[in-house]
């Protein structure tokens, strides 16, 4: 009887002992990839993978904490071998969320990296006309808009890698470690190259604006003998044909299509330099 109740007592403490290991049972129960999923499907924010990551760290700090070696009345119970296989479960639970944060972070960077590089191709093309002058121009306002904000745009993927530096640091490529650097000095050289680019323009837009003015006023008697000669020999001109009514709208299409991208490219130009608006009533009567 002392020799049933003294294993009965042992067998109670080593189930007691086996279900503190339920704790970790949805390393296994659950699959990484159908959780990542529910969990992407929330929308979630950095806070929230700091969470996760957070909770798996924990979960590690819990295993290591086991003793090797429990013992249980007569028995020695060694937990090297449970350690180690929950360790590789809770090491593929944080792999799994770190490279999908990671691959968030890698997209955001590479697209702040492509938007400086598409902003410094705008600035470096060569101004030769007026609509060339209003691309480069408006790169140039870009720039000083973005200047004051640009941080902002920045600190989310700083943050980003920040945490995974924190938690993963080895899942990182080397070109990647610093993120802040990148883009400081990408988007400093841009500052940089758009103060020269605008400093050159300066002593060019004297030029600019007279090509422009003497363009607008070519174009105004151009729209005016336009007008007449759609009115003379367009469309509507009595007792034509409707196959030579359409030949004919055809063709003052194509020339009107002409006048008006001059009027487009005109128009902004004047923006550019601050001068009034000229009005074509005539193109505008042709369009209707």
């Amino acid at each position: 009887m002392l020799l049933t109740g003294s294993i009965q007592g042992t067998k109670n403490n080593v189930i007691k002992f086996l279900q503190s290991f339920e704790k970790f049972d949805w390393l296994w129960k659950r699959r990484i990839d159908e959780d990542l999923k529910k969990f992407n499907s929330k929308s979630p924010q950095l806070e929230d993978f700091e969470e996760k990551l957070k909770e798996f760290t924990n979960f590690g700090d819990d295993v290591s904490i086991i003793l090797n070696f429990h013992q249980i009345g007569a028995l020695s119970l060694k937990t090297d071998n449970v350690k180690t296989g929950l360790m590789k479960w809770i090491e593929s639970w944080k792999d799994s969320y770190s490279k999908d944060l990671h691959k968030r972070a890698k997209t955001m960077l590479e697209n702040l990296t492509d938007n400086i590089k598409q902003i410094k191709l705008k600035i470096e093309k060569p101004a030769k006309d007026i609509d060339s002058l209003g691309q480069v121009m408006h790169a140039l306002e870009e720039i000083r808009k973005k200047d004051s904000e640009i941080e902002i745009q920045f600190r989310p993927v700083i943050e980003m890698y920040a945490l995974l530096d924190t938690y993963i640091p080895e899942i990182m490529e080397k070109e990647e470690m610093d993120p802040q650097t990148i883009l400081d000095k990408d988007w400093g050289q841009l500052v940089d190259q758009a103060v020269n680019i605008r400093n050159d323009l300066q002593g060019q837009q004297a030029d600019f604006k007279k090509s422009l003015i003497l363009g607008i006023n070519v174009l105004v008697d151009d729209v005016i003998d336009f007008r007449k000669n759609f009115e003379k020999n367009g469309p509507m001109v009595t007792g034509i044909e409707p196959r030579e009514a359409l030949n004919r709208l055809r063709m003052f299409s194509e020339e009107y299509s002409i006048r008006k991208r001059k009027f487009d490219s005109y128009n902004a130009g004047e923006g550019l330099f601050g001068l009034p608006n000229q009005n074509y009533p005539a193109l505008s009567e042709t369009a209707k």
